[in-house]
């Protein structure tokens, strides 16, 4: 019986601030419980590409497939704190399994100081936030929406994750509840 949680999935290494804080945002938003796990979990040394300095996301999503695909949790999503890419992008900042399971957020290009900038905490956590509540409403098979300020528009740079809120616009906020109502029915 599939759990009504998601689990937040540390990868590498953990920042507990982070982790709460994302764990709170999204049972906000989504309005679903949210779990952190105990331990983190090693992404396999051979998903990093050395040439490129970066992991391979599509090999890091196969991967929390493979571990969490049986698991009880409705969702998992990964928090890495490392760099990665997929095929036809030079970065992604998240990637999920569309109307899947899983799904990741990179926090690296996350951060003020990837860019040159002075740290800002809070914008940290808000960017991240909006990458969580991102990459889950693909999960539940939302697509990029047109609306540059619903929490599902593309983000083709930081600018873009900055423009956008971590809230669903009315026609996205509508699709996600009726998709969660499925579960809540069971």
């Amino acid at each position: 019986m599939t759990q009504l949680a998601i689990l937040l999935q540390p990868l590498v290494s953990r920042d507990d601030d982070l982790l709460l804080y994302l764990a709170n945002g999204i049972e906000q938003v989504l309005g679903v419980k949210c779990f952190v796990a105990s331990e983190v979990l090693e992404i396999p040394r051979e998903f990093y590409d050395v040439v490129r300095g970066q992991y391979i996301s599509d090999l890091v999503l196969q991967y929390l497939k493979y571990v969490f695909g049986s698991s009880n949790f409705l969702r998992v999503l990964g928090v890495a704190d490392v760099d990665a890419y997929s095929n036809g992008l030079n970065f992604v900042f998240g990637q999920a399994e569309l109307g899947g399971k899983v799904a990741v957020i990179y926090l690296p290009r996350l951060r003020c100081e990837f860019y040159g900038m002075e740290p800002n905490r809070e914008l940290f956590l808000v960017r991240a936030l909006k990458e969580a509540i991102h990459e889950l409403g693909h999960t539940f098979g939302l697509e990029h929406c047109s609306d540059r300020l619903c929490v599902m528009s593309f983000s083709n740079s930081i600018l873009d994750t900055d423009r956008k809120s971590y809230n669903f616009c009315s026609k996205c906020r509508s699709l996600i509840e009726s998709r969660l109502k499925r579960y809540l029915v069971k």
